[in-house]
């Protein structure tokens, strides 16, 4: 009966964790390891790596949805994916060394409230007008430099959506639509290279992960299928509303 509960428990987490994906492209790393974590009580380490398979799942299930709809840039994904795809192995193959010098808690915790900090700027200080999609070439350039930076921050933390929708609306200046979309598809590629070093390394507990994928997988369906019909105002609240309560519940643990 407890068994029973543990592993609903843990696939309705999924399908939380599922749906804000599909809507928004994060919660990979910002809510589905922080709650391995505080919830299920799973080191740290762990978590990230049983998240970040779970994840592949997740994000190549949203990425074919977003891709359907139109809503993916697909030089902006290739170029972010070749310097990404070796930072994130790497990173993912010495994890358990990283956070044996800096706790990969706190390294997700400051991640989330630097997260929150550019968003709210831009959101409601900034307050943008929606743009239509313009891929420059300095926009090329810079989405093979953010991929090796980021990579590294996602090989050893599995926070991928966060950062890379954040980089791609304030750095490369894609429309929200857009970025979320072409989020789903670098972050589900470089998932997926993370997750065979974390396999590698012994690093997914399979127990938790067998009843957290189909929860991610029906979450992240429903939620890619709409994201369109969301007016974009709404998607942006909501994007700095979950990454301030991820941002909360990491500082209070």
């Amino acid at each position: 009966m407890v068994l029973a509960l543990y592993l609903a428990a843990v696939s309705a987490w999924g399908v939380a964790v599922g749906l804000v994906v599909g809507f928004t492209a994060i919660g990979t790393g910002l809510l589905g390891t922080p709650g391995l974590i505080i919830l299920f009580g799973m080191d740290a380490v762990t978590a990230v790596g049983t998240m970040a398979v779970a994840g592949v799942a997740m994000m190549t299930n949203g990425a074919v949805a977003h891709y359907r709809n139109g809503n993916v840039e697909p030089r902006i994904a290739f170029l972010f994916s070749i310097t990404a795809i070796p930072t994130t192995y790497i990173a993912a193959s010495y994890a358990r060394r990283i956070n044996s010098i800096v706790p990969l808690e706190t390294v997700i915790a400051v991640v989330i409230l630097i997260s929150v900090v550019l968003l709210f700027h831009r959101y409601m200080i900034l307050r943008p007008a929606p743009r239509p999609l313009k891929v420059r070439r300095v926009h090329l350039a810079g989405a093979a430099l953010v991929g090796a930076v980021i990579g590294v921050l996602m090989g050893a933390t599995s926070i991928s959506g966060s950062v890379i929708v954040i980089s791609f609306i304030i750095l490369l200046k894609l429309p929200s639509p857009h970025a979320i979309g072409t989020t789903s598809v670098v972050s589900a590629i470089s998932l997926a290279i993370a997750s065979v070093a974390h396999i590698q390394s012994g690093n997914v507990d399979w127990f938790v992960l067998s009843a957290l994928v189909p929860g991610v997988l029906l979450g992240s369906l429903v939620g890619a299928r709409y994201v369109n019909r969301v007016p974009r105002d709404l998607l942006r609240i909501g994007i700095l509303l979950i990454l301030l309560a991820a941002a909360v519940v990491m500082v209070v643990n």
